[in-house]
């Protein structure tokens, strides 16, 4: 057999798979049965050419499920029973395959009471807890954080209703968002293409026991490996979209506060509204006034380290400062004292001059007198 005749073979069997998936899809998601209808070779339509040739006396079974016949009616494999097109849809809607998300926020006065109620609200109905993160406070968190917590919950579909209506009670619920998503098209498509790809597979297995060379053995098994792939993936496929349906997704978001918000606004007058207004301000000063004093005294150690902290390097500083400035007065008194010593010299020079020149008047005092006297004496 060679690889373009094997080629062609799978390229007949494949678009005969591919309009039993297509009546597949347009059936609905209905349970799969086989027609007793076989197609052997000497029975094919004419239509279909000397492909036929090539699957020598190879039968195959045609899968069938719900389809439309002429006279308007469904009907299901070889049942004689016909169903209308209501009836139908009716099926269709009892086993659409619905996703429910839940949203919620609550709020609590008391955060760990409220989050072991609502465990042991998850374990009631048989659920159980996805993910959880949640925050108890910190001793180094300064910014007074409360607590809080995002879980998200997976509960059986058929006790969503149930479950938050009782978790509605655990606490204060601010907000909650219900969502619902359709995948019944998703879901039948899915279903339809593995259904085709298991008709591929019995195909090529069959095909498989009559290859001869090894070029068709390998490119028959290279095939199967692929489609037995295909299978795996839209069954995982399906199990998730099962997992979806059958558990729906509840998510939390828990905060701890210290007065609930009301949840129902009742009517007041201007009086009332300004006399609770007035109060709650009040009552927040005294809050935030405690609230500053409890923690200046919780982070008094912390204030003391800071301030121990600061001053060191002030210390430093003004030892410093003390330091150049006794350098600066000691050089400064020197300088004071060489000044004053050379004040003195000049002093003591000034004198020593001084005392020269008198010294040296008199001596020209007395020459002038030696003159005088030598005139004198030769005028005599």
């Amino acid at each position: 057999m060679k690889k373009s005749e094997l080629i062609k073979k799978l390229t007949v069997t494949g678009a005969m798979i591919a309009m039993a998936s297509t009546m597949v899809a347009c059936g609905g998601n209905y349970t799969t049965a086989t027609s007793d209808a076989k197609y052997a070779l000497n029975e094919a339509p004419a239509t279909a050419g000397a492909a036929y040739d090539y699957y020598d006396d190879y039968e195959y079974a045609t899968e069938a499920e719900y389809y439309y016949d002429e006279e308007g009616s469904y009907s299901v494999g070889n049942m004689s029973t016909p169903i209308t097109e209501t009836q139908a849809n009716a099926s269709v809607a009892q086993n659409r395959k619905l996703i429910k998300t839940v949203d919620m926020t609550i709020e609590t006065v008391s955060f760990d009471e409220t989050i072991a109620n609502l465990r042991n609200q998850i374990n009631s109905v048989g659920g159980y807890i996805e993910s959880e993160y949640s925050y108890n406070g910190s001793l180094y968190n300064n910014s007074n954080q409360s607590k809080y917590a995002t879980i998200t919950v997976r509960v059986p579909d058929t006790a969503l209703e149930g479950f938050v209506n009782n978790v509605s009670g655990i606490g204060n619920v601010t907000q909650k968002t219900t969502s619902t998503r359709d995948v019944t098209l998703s879901y039948v498509d899915t279903e339809s293409k593995k259904e085709m790809y298991k008709a591929e597979q019995e195909s090529l297995l069959a095909l498989l026991e009559k290859a001869e060379t090894i070029e068709d053995i390998t490119y028959l098994t290279q095939r199967l490996t692929e489609v037995r792939y295909n299978i795996e993936s839209m069954e995982s496929s399906l199990r998730v979209y099962d997992d979806l349906v059958d558990y729906a997704t509840v998510n939390f978001n828990i905060n701890e506060v210290k007065v609930l918000t009301p949840t129902v606004i009742e009517e007041k007058t201007p009086g009332q509204e300004l006399k609770e207004g007035f109060a709650t301000s009040v009552k927040d000063v005294l809050v935030d006034t405690r609230d500053f004093f409890i923690r200046l005294i919780i982070n008094l150690p912390y204030i003391i380290r800071g301030l121990i902290c600061l001053a060191i390097p002030v210390v430093i500083i003004l030892i410093v400062v003390l330091i150049i400035v006794k350098v600066a007065k000691k050089k400064a008194k020197k300088d004071q004292a060489y000044l004053e010593k050379v004040k003195k010299d000049k002093e003591k020079l000034a004198t020593v001059a001084e005392k020269v020149e008198a010294e040296e008047k008199k001596e020209e005092a007395k020459a002038e007198d030696k003159k005088e006297e030598v005139k004198t004496e030769e005028n005599k």
